[in-house]
């Protein structure tokens, strides 16, 4: 009879406190598992949204934009974006280049007149590489030869304007000089986060260009590649490449950018890393409990091991193997029960309360990361081997005698 098969006659001796360790270690794999994939959702979904609403995978811009604020409008604008962005979409990884106009002005609506950030956009870009166009619940978005504009829910309850609406756009130019258009409402977009939703204004580029009166002129670039992105790589290559056509921008991925992202990543780091070594502390007191009573009931059973020559590191290997093999048909299972929570759960479209300074829930989506899996299938068998060792070691190096009279 070789060891294992003995190791797995022992853990079947006695099924019930077999069942009850392994129920604890199915859970606890379990927990880990959908953890990590819940953790791995919420991420994807924030780097998405950072990307998806206007950073773009690698966003390019004078180099004073980045560090500094602008003292008039467009200070450190891009002049002769066409030919930039021309470069830039001669590359065979970039999906689409979005220009972006950004500034700030008044909007005027049934003589009511309201501040708003202003985002000067190319609507076809946009609609390819972005979700804001989606957001778009009444009307439309604005097509390039439209004299149209997009505005929040917000800033429409706040103007009492509606689809079709007339407005007056009020801004100052680079020379300092008021110059006005006029606009019509062609869609109301549903921004989650409310005081983007009260100024958010969008409107096609060429407008927004001859309100300020700056031809072939942007704020910056906002450039999608194709998946999978490689944003560094991009970055030294793009660069490279402007460079070598006389073209000097500055340029910085989407995680140097989406500060929140970073901070959020931390903050769910830290809690899902205590909340681990937590579940990792039960998991192992509850397995050492019983792998403990299964070690002094086994006590005689030791002795007279001993007492037939094995040695105690033999005797401690057959407990570490229990536990293993324990651990890995719980983890087994555990696999099976995280899949079928995990289909359960993405079928049911549970909706989550709104997060801090949004208006919509999300929608729990938990992602299958093999990697966390793993993680959890070696954090939970190297549990139970601990809690086999620490009593089984103890117990074998008792003497035999001990053993033998043990009661």
């Amino acid at each position: 009879m070789n060891r294992l098969t003995l190791a797995w006659r022992n853990i079947a001796r006695n099924r019930r406190r077999s069942l009850l360790t392994g129920g604890v270690v199915v859970f606890g794999f379990a927990s880990f598992a959908l953890a990590g994939g819940f953790m791995a959702q919420s991420f994807d979904g924030l780097r998405n949204n950072a990307i998806r609403n206007g950073l773009g995978h690698v966003q390019f811009a004078d180099a004073r934009a980045f560090d500094k604020s602008e003292e008039t409008v467009l200070e450190f604008g891009i002049r002769n974006a066409g030919k930039t962005m021309e470069q830039l979409r001669a590359d065979p990884q970039v999906l689409v280049v979005m220009p972006r106009l950004e500034f700030f002005g008044l909007v005027s609506a049934g003589g009511r007149s309201v501040p708003f950030a202003g985002n000067g956009v190319d609507p076809t870009a946009e609609t390819q590489g972005s979700e804001i166009p989606k957001a778009v619940k009444d009307g439309a978005w604005f097509k390039p030869e439209e004299r149209a504009v997009v505005i929040g829910r917000g800033l429409a309850n706040i103007l009492n304007a509606q689809v079709g609406s007339s407005v007056t756009l009020l801004a100052s130019t680079p020379d300092g000089v008021l110059n006005a258009i006029d606009a019509t409402v062609s869609g109301i977009a549903d921004i989650f986060i409310k005081e983007l939703s009260d100024r958010y204004l969008a409107l096609p580029l060429p407008l927004a260009q001859e309100l300020l009166t700056t031809p072939d002129t942007v704020s910056r670039l906002s450039v999608i590649l194709k998946e999978p992105a490689r944003e560094n790589q991009a970055v030294q290559r793009l660069t490279h490449s402007l460079q070598k056509s006389g073209l000097t921008l500055t340029a910085k991925t989407w995680q140097e950018l989406a500060l929140f992202y970073q901070q959020v990543r931390v903050l769910y780091l830290a809690i899902f890393g205590f909340m681990g070594i937590v579940l990792l502390v039960v998991v192992f007191l509850a397995t050492a409990n019983t792998m403990l009573m299964s070690v002094t009931e086994r006590t005689r059973e030791i002795g007279t091991l001993r007492a037939l020559g094995a040695r105690a590191s033999r005797v401690t290997q057959g407990f570490i193997l229990e536990g293993a093999l324990l651990g890995v048909v719980s983890a087994v299972a555990g696999t099976v029960l995280s899949l079928l929570i995990t289909l359960a759960i993405n079928t049911a479209h549970i909706e989550m309360p709104p997060p801090p300074g949004s208006a919509k829930g999300i929608i729990i989506s938990v992602h299958i990361i093999p990697a966390a899996y793993v993680a959890a299938a070696f954090a939970m068998i190297l549990t139970l081997v601990l809690a086999a060792y620490f009593p089984a070691r103890r117990a074998a190096r008792a003497s035999v005698v001990q053993s033998l009279t043990h009661v």
